[in-house]
């Protein structure tokens, strides 16, 4: 029995409340931003500004080697005679409204009913460490757009659509390292489904081919604008198992994610119905799941001292793919009583996504630089 909510209901009340959060956040200048959390979108911001002047030769090769977004953007500002920082401020606005649109899309799909639409979409929304922060610090564009990506290319699996699916394969190429994930995703669910699989050789060829030319070239840049070459040490990279931190930095280090993790399982333990695995898509959960576990991991094992508090913005970079993989699992209730749950669970998303930086309601601001 479906209950009395429209599908056009949704949509106002998705769009009531990004505008709320979009005018409850914090805006900085290009410098606040810098210190507020945007140390990725410094290089960012470089590579935009001085397109036409590079190399650079300051840059951090990490960063560097992402400089295809970046170089669109300050291509598109001079083109048009706009601010850089602004052009970064629109492009991130449109990012995030569409990483919104693609979430309800692919819940749609998967036939999840209006109201559990609206209360996992808004997970994405009020995440104080996801729409906030990107609003915020708008120069940190190619971590939304890598989050964009992901989606597209799931909804292009979905969908049956392989021009979208290149696409979004495409756009995480241009933006992160972690798009090796995706690939990865793809080859180890082709392998465990064989002839099942919704995954053709072809394309795993195609995928293989375009990944090794878009490493090749965002490293060749990267290795002419920085001033060192090569990646992370692996020292670095498996920092957690060094063990050269006190048991509070660990404790703390995995109180961070829980800001942005527990919600969801409070969600589901109040609203799911049973666990219903063999009814679900199952090489869509895979690739979906294997995506999430790959780019956590890679996140946590950095450890207290040198991921540290980036741990809530490198999980978030998977935070979509986590929620669909764990409603997959479940079957979640059916809801007759849209509005009077609305009124419990609204005000509880609202007050989470108050970051005591991000956002102008100072509830939280006690916390401010102690925990987040």
């Amino acid at each position: 029995m479906k209950y009395s909510t429209s599908f056009l209901d949704i949509r106002f009340f998705l769009f009531l409340s990004f505008i709320l959060v979009l005018l409850t956040n914090n805006y900085f200048s290009l410098e606040e931003s810098f210190y507020f959390g945007a140390r990725d979108g410094e290089d960012y911001y470089i590579i935009a500004d001085n397109f036409e002047n590079l190399p650079y030769q300051k840059l951090d090769y990490h960063k560097a080697w992402r400089f295809i977004l970046p170089t669109i953007i300050g291509i598109t500002a001079k083109t048009f005679n706009f601010d850089v920082y602004l052009t970064f401020s629109f492009f991130t606005i449109i990012a995030c409204i569409s990483s919104i649109i693609f979430f309800y899309l692919i819940l749609k799909k998967l036939k999840i009913d209006n109201f559990h639409i609206f209360y996992l979409t808004s997970f994405l929304i009020f995440n104080p460490y996801l729409i906030r922060y990107f609003l915020a610090l708008p120069t940190m564009i190619n971590d939304i757009v890598f989050i964009n990506s992901g989606l597209i290319i799931l909804l292009g699996l979905l969908n049956s659509k392989k021009s979208l699916f290149y696409f979004g394969f495409l756009l995480a190429l241009f933006t992160r390292q972690n798009s090796i994930f995706f690939l990865l995703s793809i080859i180890i669910s082709k392998f465990v489904f064989k002839n099942k699989s919704i995954i053709e050789i072809k394309d795993i060829v195609y995928l293989t081919i375009l990944t090794f030319v878009l490493f090749l070239i965002n490293n060749e840049f990267a290795n002419d604008n920085t001033i060192y070459n090569g990646t992370y040490s692996l020292v670095n990279r498996f920092h957690l198992f060094t063990f050269d931190y006190t048991l509070l930095d660990f404790l703390k280090y995995n109180l961070f994610s829980l800001v942005i993790i527990l919600p969801i399982f409070f969600y589901l333990i109040f609203e799911k119905k049973i666990f219903i695995f063999n009814n679900v898509k199952k090489e869509f959960f895979l690739i979906t799941s294997l995506i999430v576990v790959f780019m956590i991991s890679v996140a946590y094992v950095g450890g207290p001292l040198i991921t540290g508090k980036n741990l809530i913005r490198l999980i978030n970079l998977a935070y979509p793919l986590l929620l669909l993989s764990l409603i997959m699992l479940f079957d979640l209730r059916e809801n007759k009583k849209f509005l009077i749950k609305s009124f419990f669970y609204f005000p509880l998303f609202f007050i989470w996504s108050l970051h005591p930086t991000y956002s102008i309601i100072n509830f939280f601001s006690f916390l401010k630089f102690n925990i987040f």
